[in-house]
């Protein structure tokens, strides 16, 4: 009987955990984790582990389940400081730091950023770059990502480059998800039901069940497919 009541708690006290942990995920943002700092990264660790022991812990949760409060509210409090105070975002975050300047690598900068040669040239090859040459600056960025300028003959042409003047472009609206009409992205898009179902038609599918997924663009442009079973 007991062990069933401790098993009982143990889950209680998980769900509560989870549950947590998705509000303080909530309130902490959308960063991805090549966006954390060395704060986010160490609050996240301690965060993770306190949530273990509030899961574990069945005579004292409330112990944990505090410390979990107030971790997530430093990390809430300390990232609405960064955001609205520069000086205090510079100091949390850093600034990036110039690892090669003018084709020339900087052996001090990547000392202070703890980064070796070797280390630096797995980074230039995986963003494309296996001349050095082609490189004209390089920035160790606060997210621990390189950034590489490349020379201006060695950077992709651009259309204004070749003279050309495109069309201007928009973001595309999901009509059709799954055989379901989206009402709301088809008044966004300015069409009607009318139009879709003639594009539908032009595109072989008779009927908008029919559709796994249909968009198009401010411009007109209509995509359509069938769902394949």
């Amino acid at each position: 009987m007991r062990f069933a009541v401790e098993i009982f708690s143990v889950l209680g006290t998980s769900v509560l955990s989870l549950v947590i942990l998705l509000l303080l995920t909530k309130v902490g943002g959308k960063r991805q984790i090549a966006q954390m700092n060395t704060f986010d990264y160490v609050n996240s660790i301690t965060i993770g582990s306190i949530a273990a022991e509030l899961a574990t812990n069945l005579e004292q949760w409330y112990r944990p389940l505090a410390a979990l409060i107030v971790y997530g509210l430093a990390a809430w409090l300390v990232h609405r400081l960064a955001y609205k105070s520069l000086p205090f975002r510079i100091f949390l975050n850093g600034t990036p730091n110039v690892l090669m300047e003018n084709g020339t690598i900087s052996k001090k900068e990547l000392g202070r950023a703890g980064i070796d040669i070797n280390e630096f040239l797995c980074q230039a090859r995986m963003a494309g770059y296996f001349d050095l040459n082609d490189i004209e600056s390089a920035l160790l960025e606060t997210s621990g990502q390189i950034s590489f300028l490349p020379k201006s003959g060695q950077r992709p042409a651009t259309v204004s480059d070749l003279g050309k003047h495109p069309a201007p472009t928009s973001l595309w609206y999901n009509l059709v998800i799954d055989g379901e009409l989206m009402q709301e992205d088809l008044a966004k898009s300015g069409k009607d039901l009318t139009w879709l179902r003639r594009q539908l038609s032009a595109a072989g599918i008779g009927q908008i069940g029919e559709a796994f997924y249909a968009a198009c663009d401010s411009q007109g442009n209509f995509f359509a497919c069938r769902a394949k079973e």
